[in-house]
């Protein structure tokens, strides 16, 4: 039996329009629960835009929209830049489920939905900088001082020592000087963590429901490509140049391709996981260690890295059967 109701308005649309602005209103009107939410909000409407189709998809979104809007016009009229925020999540689970339609590798997969975002970021950065009259890097700059305005006026609300609190606010303007300068690469990272989170969560919520989802084959066989490592010889080359510009931009390719080389070593040791069947609360335990000690970054950078000559894929040999 058909569970439609109004042709147009059935019960999925009238879900996805209820799941998609609780998800916009938890971004904005929650602060602590917004700032993890927002990573994934993409994901309700990438995933009916996939279930409904392109045309009921998008009135989705936008009915989910006008009503955050509605909803925020009459808290605050004076909020306009979460609205922007939202716009930008949820034009990027669209642009998610068109890149998902495609047969394309894992790799075009990522970079294409990361450039996207790049050019839009640029674009708005442009805008911004037109109205204000400021140049980027010194709009971009000023962004970054009063958001550590804003981390120093809550630790001053802690048990920071007053040592502390005076270092930091020494040292604002260098570290935004210096944040500003590797944005670029802090934002390319950024925004593949961001795409890839919400692909890897989509791929289990269109299992569970039955939606078409690209096939990727295994990707803990994947390696990074085997010509990068000259790009990351020449990054560090770019290190010793005393020219400001040759030397970040240096820093902005090393940072790129240390990500890489990170992604490459998760993969040798998710395959190290499957071969030898690792029960899922060890593997949850390895990565919440990474997050506490993460100076072993390094060492799975170094895995992803040496794994173009070692191979280590196959000196991992499999778990024997207990059984009989």
């Amino acid at each position: 039996m058909k569970e439609e109701w109004g042709g147009f308005l059935n019960r999925d649309f009238i879900q996805g329009i209820a799941v998609s602005t609780l998800s916009f209103l938890s971004v904005v009107l929650i602060p602590l629960a917004g700032a993890i939410v927002i990573v994934l909000t993409p994901l309700p409407v990438l995933f009916y835009y996939t279930k409904l189709g392109r045309f009921r998809g998008g009135a989705v979104f936008a009915v989910s929209l006008t009503l955050v809007l509605l909803i925020l016009k009459l808290i605050n009229p004076d909020i306009i830049f979460p609205l922007l925020l939202l716009m930008f999540a949820g034009g990027t689970g669209i642009m998610l489920a068109e890149v998902l339609r495609k047969p394309w590798p894992v790799e075009r997969t990522l970079i294409i939905p990361v450039a996207v975002l790049l050019a839009c970021g640029g674009c708005l950065l442009l805008l911004q900088s037109y109205q204000t009259g400021q140049p980027p890097l010194r709009l971009m700059e000023s962004y970054i001082l009063s958001s550590i305005a804003e981390n120093i006026k809550i630790y001053e609300q802690t048990d920071i020592s007053s040592e502390q609190l005076t270092f930091i606010k020494d040292q604002a303007g260098p570290i935004a000087a210096l944040l500003t300068r590797i944005f670029p690469a802090m934002f390319l990272v950024g925004a593949g963590l961001f795409i890839w989170l919400n692909i890897f969560a989509a791929r289990r919520l269109f299992q569970k429901y039955g939606l078409p989802y690209p096939e990727f084959g295994d990707l803990t066989l994947w390696k990074a490509p085997e010509k990068m490592v000259w790009l990351l010889i020449g990054a560090g080359g770019m290190l010793l140049v005393e020219a400001g510009a040759v030397k970040y931009t240096g820093i902005n390719l090393l940072i790129i391709c240390l990500f890489v080389y990170l992604c490459a070593g998760f993969s040798v040791i998710g395959y190290f996981f499957k071969v030898k069947r690792i029960p899922v609360f060890f593997k949850v335990l390895f990565y919440v260690l990474i997050i506490i000690q993460q100076y072993l970054l390094l060492l799975v950078m170094a895995l992803g890295l040496f794994d173009l000559w070692a191979d280590f894929r196959k000196l991992i040999k499999p778990a024997q059967d207990s059984g009989v």
